[in-house]
């Protein structure tokens, strides 16, 4: 129930951030006061929907005597969870309600996605206990959660990068964050998330060592699951190096963002035999 009422506030935050947008646009047969109410409404609702998640949560937790990553609704419910407290931290500095939209938007609907699996068994195995387990798979999804943030400021740079190409200089395009801002807001979001991907995955590789040392590196390099948060990995080093050291702007930096959450995202449906649930 807790989960439930968590979602619909993710819900009606992004329906409330993403229908300002639109009541603000110069033929919008509104009031100027009502586009403002409504998207000051989304910002109480997200930090409702975060407390009551972290409520969820918790009596998840105590009536299954378990980790949260014990299960995939435990996983996916932190995911949403993540990107909800990434984007109200952000939110507190500056607003974004087109980028708040985008975000709890995917929030939702990995929420609904943990719902649907709320039934699922849950392991046993006592290694998910482990706080290091924790901690990897902490950093890991947290890590996720801001590049999820780094690919709704890409798809928004290109959206006004169109607009502004096309002269379109009213409407949508008015309500739509600067370039720039989005361009740095997409960038300081892969610079706080890949140390957190980073620490995930050495801390994955550590636990692996520490369990069974003798066939550690044949087991973690030839895990699918692995290799792919490793090209994840290079691939957000490859965005920091075409941009620092090679001068890449503009459109092609949101292009790799793009991609890089088609990869980040492939991890949920990536085959596995190290992260999965019996």
């Amino acid at each position: 129930t807790l989960t439930v009422l968590a979602l619909l506030c993710y819900i009606l935050t992004a329906a409330s951030y993403g229908a300002s947008l639109f009541l603000h646009a110069p033929d919008s047969p509104v009031l100027p006061s009502q586009p403002e109410r409504l998207s000051k409404l989304g910002r109480p609702l997200l930090f409702l929907g975060i407390v009551l998640q972290i409520a969820a949560i918790g009596a998840w937790c105590a009536t299954t005597h378990r980790s949260p990553f014990a299960a995939e609704f435990g996983t996916l419910s932190v995911s949403a969870w993540g990107i909800a407290i990434v984007f109200a931290l952000m939110d507190l500095r500056r607003r974004l309600p087109a980028l708040g939209a985008l975000a709890l938007a995917v929030a939702s609907l990995l929420l609904l996605r943990g719902l649907l699996l709320f039934r699922a068994p849950v392991t046993e195995a006592q290694i998910i206990a482990n706080r290091l387990v924790s901690l990897h798979v902490l950093a890991i999804l947290f890590s996720f959660a801001l590049f999820v943030i780094a690919f709704g400021a890409a798809l928004l740079y290109l959206v006004q990068n169109h607009l502004l190409k096309q002269r379109q200089v009213g409407g949508l395009f008015r309500r739509l964050p600067p370039l720039d801002t989005l361009d740095r807001t997409a960038f300081h979001s892969v610079a706080y998330a890949l140390p957190l991907l980073t620490l995930g995955i050495t801390l994955g590789f550590v636990q692996v060592m520490t369990a069974s040392p003798k066939f550690a590196l044949a087991t973690w390099f030839g895990d699918a699951h692995t290799l792919m948060s490793l090209a994840a990995w290079l691939l957000y080093i490859f965005y920091f190096v075409v941009r620092l050291a090679s001068g890449w702007r503009g459109i092609r930096l949101q292009y790799v963002l793009i991609f890089g959450l088609a990869v980040v995202l492939s991890l949920y449906i990536m085959p596995t035999s190290m992260h999965r649930f019996p």
